[in-house]
């Protein structure tokens, strides 16, 4: 049911980390696309087009599921492996010389691991 008996506090906290999926795969999905594609490929990622439309669709497939408490255990779990799996391509910090880029993408894997443990609250309380 549709946060059913949930306190306002978990609700509240369920849409923010939704809104947070969407809102990114909004703004990536259009206007950031086209710097993507070649990033990824120049990150080695394989078929890259491919692989970022499928982390589109998980992050989209996943962010609704969670607005809309509809599977929001198995939306988390889908985001949890687009979150790891966008950590592994974007965020490889130790290979980065520049100080300043290094700081900030291990800065960005430690707020993602912050993200993923709001997703396992999520799976514990759906």
């Amino acid at each position: 049911m549709f946060y059913a008996g949930r306190p306002p506090i978990e609700i509240v906290a369920q849409v923010m980390i939704a809104i947070l999926f969407i809102g990114t795969g909004i703004i990536n999905a259009g206007w950031r696309q086209a710097n993507i594609i070649p990033r990824m490929g120049q990150l080695g990622t394989p078929f890259p087009k491919l692989s970022l439309f499928i982390g589109f669709a998980m992050q989209f497939a996943g962010g609704f599921m969670i607005l809309f408490d509809w599977h929001a255990r198995y939306g988390a779990m889908l985001l949890i492996v687009f979150t790891l799996m966008a950590a592994a391509i974007f965020h490889r910090f130790w290979q980065m010389p520049d100080p300043y880029r290094y700081d900030t993408h291990r800065q960005f894997l430690f707020n993602n691991t912050a993200v993923i443990g709001g997703l396992l609250f999520i799976i514990a309380r759906a």
